[in-house]
């Protein structure tokens, strides 16, 4: 499931681990591979695929944030479309209301900021920071806003070269145009993959002046 550099996941690559996972609020479940788990946390990255058709029609939200980039096909929450290429947020007890996969489904990458608590019905409260969706090759710089509910932080850099070669916390990073993947622990070189990249900082401070 490596290609490359060593640790650098192939998204693609025919070898890798998946699961059949159920979707509290959906009828059916979704494929998943897990790229990432941190304990203390309980944050996450995963490989998902939505089978065509897939839907969760009701009303619901995360307890936690929810960050992902679709790499195929297209999903559709709350009536907005995130097709291949696309970057989406949702903050921490963001209501959404209907969830679909197109017709080819959808593969994508999504990160939870904490353990996934699915709630049915609207969230009681409005998040304090408003969600973000965009093209992976919209402008460059930070993706979301800092917050104390949502460790790290999230920028989308022209090139991994745009960072020091090893950094003092780990990230993962997300190499969307070749559907490649690394998690790089603090102190470790990273990749040097062309093309831009979408570097998640676990904790601390900030990628972006």
């Amino acid at each position: 499931m490596t290609s490359g550099e060593a640790g650098v996941v192939d998204l693609h690559a025919p070898d890798l681990a998946w699961t059949t996972v159920p979707m509290p609020g959906a009828a059916d479940p979704v494929r998943l591979v897990r790229l990432h788990l941190d304990h203390a946390t309980r944050s996450s990255v995963s490989l998902v695929r939505f089978p065509s058709g897939w839907s969760r029609p009701g009303a619901g939200h995360y307890t936690c944030a929810e960050e992902f980039v679709v790499l195929d096909g297209r999903i559709s929450v709350s009536g907005t479309d995130f097709e291949a290429g696309t970057y989406a947020y949702l903050p921490p007890g963001a209501t959404r209301t209907a969830t679909l996969a197109g017709g080819r489904g959808c593969l994508a990458v999504a990160w939870f900021s904490g353990a996934p608590v699915w709630r049915d019905g609207p969230a009681a409260g409005i998040p304090d920071h408003d969600p973000v969706n965009g093209p992976v090759h919209g402008s460059p710089g930070q993706r979301r806003k800092r917050s104390p509910a949502v460790p790290g932080e999230a920028a989308m850099l022209p090139s991994v070269a745009d960072l020091p070669e090893r950094l003092a916390e780990p990230v993962d990073l997300l190499f969307a145009d070749v559907a490649r993947w690394a998690y790089v622990p603090q102190g470790e070189p990273l990749p040097r993959l062309s093309g831009p990249v979408l570097v998640r900082r676990w904790s601390g401070a900030s990628l972006t002046p």
